[in-house]
């Protein structure tokens, strides 16, 4: 699924906010911690972390892995669980001063029923994307104007 948003901020600023795990961990939704196993490579294609999350009132722990870093024009990775598989891409460019970023992701469930009813619920998914992406928006339009 692709969303496009504008945000008010240089291209630099959110692909930053994007790319550095201290940065992600402060915006992506229910994210509590982004853990790189080697944290000199947190902007290098392949570069594996952990990703801490609360859903539902549990601690989950996601598997991760950048699959592709452009700087500062695309940034994208994956997510991994024992039920199913999450890819996260970035598009950013640059206009004027302000940044359009085109987010598409898609989950895989690995159990096929489980992709049908994901295929049933694409409006939930739509609003998820929705959420990521106003989420980014605030977080890098308050760092460049703080109140």
């Amino acid at each position: 699924m692709k969303q496009s948003i504008v945000i008010e901020a240089p291209i630099t600023d959110v692909f930053d906010c994007i790319a550095k795990a201290h940065l992600r961990e402060k915006w992506f939704p229910n994210v509590t911690s982004i853990h790189y196993s080697n944290l000199k490579h947190e902007s290098h294609p392949g570069a594996s972390f952990q990703l801490t999350a609360v859903e539902e009132k549990e601690q989950v722990t996601l598997q991760g892995r950048n699959k592709q870093v452009t700087r500062p024009s695309f940034f994208a990775f994956e997510l991994e669980s024992q039920t199913y598989k999450m890819t996260f891409s970035y598009r950013l460019q640059h206009h004027a001063n302000h940044t359009i970023i085109e987010q598409e992701f898609e989950t895989t469930y690995f159990r096929p029923v489980m992709n049908m009813i994901d295929k049933l619920f694409k409006s939930s998914a739509k609003q998820s994307g929705e959420f990521v992406l106003n989420s980014l928006k605030g977080f890098c339009e308050a760092r460049v104007r703080p109140e």
